[in-house]
């Protein structure tokens, strides 16, 4: 197993901060921030870390693996999201837990670093209130943030243009990296769960993240996105190592473990299962990742289900307690390593990381680029690249046999560079940056909230739309629905409350 020597995960912390987020009664965005005044920044900044990973490996994480059909969803919380039936009432805990827990928490250690000279510390936290904001508003569309986490003066904040969130973050992710240039009061270590004080190494974390907002909004601003890549591949400071990579660690403790494994294996082991479509598009292409991504059940196969099948007929399964066995879950990639038992689940796991940004995904993004803006670098050689990064990866940390990288990567990787080099130029289906995006949904495991940016962004990879679909839902929805709480209490400001229309409203980076 791959030692994650960067993470070492404080148990009590993580304790703490999920024992907040379990509770029901949230505090409203609008709310007193729950932060001591003399809270001290390193121990803040753990939380933080932590609750950037949980949100996204929480409710967003499920959803994003539901719509771009990874997952197949059979219990009571999955089946309707798996037909598109989200409703303003199931994401008040995501929503209230970003602001009034994650967001606030960077914004005092913004504060207070900048106060008590720690100006490190306020480049780490503004790097990861940029990231946690182009979650929000990629996942929501326009959302507060200009008059956001000030109860002092503003109660109801306004909701800030998508357009607009997107131009301040790029600009804030520019401050953070002038503030590590600067002193710091304390070690930079302290408490630094991801990269223990690296600085170079937040810096290319920053440029990492510019470069995922420029390549969401290069569809609007093509010309902006351009200039922006460009720059930032001129300055050459991404992340550069899956060693590197943009993340958070777990442990097995219990409390303590990746939330998709405590999801998946632990507390709602009959709501999830390995997509069909997923699973069958990994085998056409001959994929060696599967016994990595997947579990497995007795007899080596595969259970899998179709998406929205089991709201008509709900998946049978078998054993006691009814419905353990017989399904394909997240395997030990996505999960971490433990022992696979015959029913298909992992115990003893928890401890694999929530991947932010990989440096598999900055050679896609640039990839990409290279495609459709036509930006510095090749894209055959981006795309070769990522797809090594993530083979790399996997298979250091599930410590797979030689053959995985010596033999069965190659052939894969040569087949789908073959495939991408055939393909003709351009956006169609069947084209190049089809036959991209496709290869990057299929090594997106565990960050599907990025498939899902991909899908709506470029219409990539060719879904089907799930059987049972919710009435009035025939796509797969451009957004989340905001949340009855803000509806209620911030009516004046908040956009697009008509249910289901609302989810069907592109946001602003998919353009027209």
């Amino acid at each position: 197993m791959k030692k994650i020597n960067h993470f070492k995960i404080w148990t009590l912390a993580f304790v703490l901060m999920l024992s907040t987020n379990a509770c029901d009664n949230y505090l409203d965005i609008n709310k007193t921030p729950n932060n001591l005044p003399d809270a001290l920044v390193q121990n803040v900044l753990q939380g933080a870390e932590i609750g950037v990973a949980f949100n996204l490996g929480n409710t967003v994480q499920i959803v994003s693996s539901l719509w771009v059909q990874h997952q197949a969803g059979t219990g009571t919380q999955t089946r309707p999201f798996d037909v598109y039936n989200v409703t303003p009432n199931d994401f008040q805990n995501d929503w209230n837990s970003l602001y009034a827990t994650v967001l606030d928490d960077l914004s005092y250690i913004i504060q207070k670093g900048k106060a008590e000279g720690n100006n490190v510390h306020a480049g780490m936290a503004k790097i990861l209130f940029a990231y946690s904001y182009a979650v929000t508003t990629d996942m929501w569309g326009d959302i507060p943030y200009s008059e956001a986490l000030n109860i002092d003066k503003v109660l109801k904040p306004k909701y800030d243009a998508q357009q607009s969130v997107y131009t301040q973050l790029i600009a804030l992710l520019d401050e953070a990296k002038e503030d590590l240039k600067l002193t710091n009061v304390l070690a930079t270590s302290a408490g630094d769960l991801i990269y223990a004080g690296d600085i170079a190494k937040w810096e290319r974390a920053a440029n990492s993240i510019k470069l995922k907002l420029f390549i969401q909004m290069r569809k609007q601003d093509p010309a902006g996105a351009t200039t922006g890549i460009n720059a930032l591949i001129a300055e050459n400071k991404f992340i550069s190592a899956n060693a590197d990579n943009f993340m958070v660690g777990f442990l097995t403790s219990t409390g303590a473990q990746n939330p998709i494994y405590q999801y998946t294996h632990l507390t709602r082991q009959n709501d999830m299962i390995t997509s069909r479509r997923f699973y069958d598009s990994l085998v056409a292409k001959n994929d060696p990742r599967i016994p990595y991504y997947l579990t497995n059940i007795t007899g080596g196969t595969y259970p899998t289900y179709d998406n929205g099948l089991d709201l008509s007929t709900p998946f049978a399964g078998a054993g006691s307690p009814a419905n353990l066995i017989n399904r394909s879950r997240w395997g030990r990639y996505v999960v971490g390593n433990g022992t696979q038992i015959g029913n298909g689940t992992i115990t003893g796991a928890g401890s694999a990381p929530i991947r932010l940004i990989t440096k598999s995904m900055v050679n896609f993004w640039l990839a990409e680029a290279a495609l459709t803006l036509g930006t510095t670098g090749n894209a055959a050689t981006y795309y070769d690249q990522a797809m090594k990064d993530q083979f790399n990866d996997v298979s250091a940390f599930t410590s797979a046999p030689a053959s995985f990288l010596s033999t069965e990567a190659p052939a894969y990787i040569t087949a789908r560079l073959a495939e991408f080099n055939a393909a003709p130029a351009g956006t169609a289906t069947g084209g190049k940056l089809h036959k991209l995006i496709r290869e990057k949904w299929a090594s997106s495991v565990g960050i599907e909230y990025e498939s899902y940016n991909d899908y709506r962004r470029t219409g990539f990879p060719k879904l089907a739309i799930t059987q049972n679909n919710q009435p009035g839902v025939g796509v797969i929805p451009y957004r989340l629905p905001y949340v009855q709480s803000e509806i209620q209490s911030n009516t004046e400001n908040v956009p697009l409350q008509v249910y289901p229309e609302g989810i069907l409203v592109k946001v602003w980076w998919m353009g027209n």
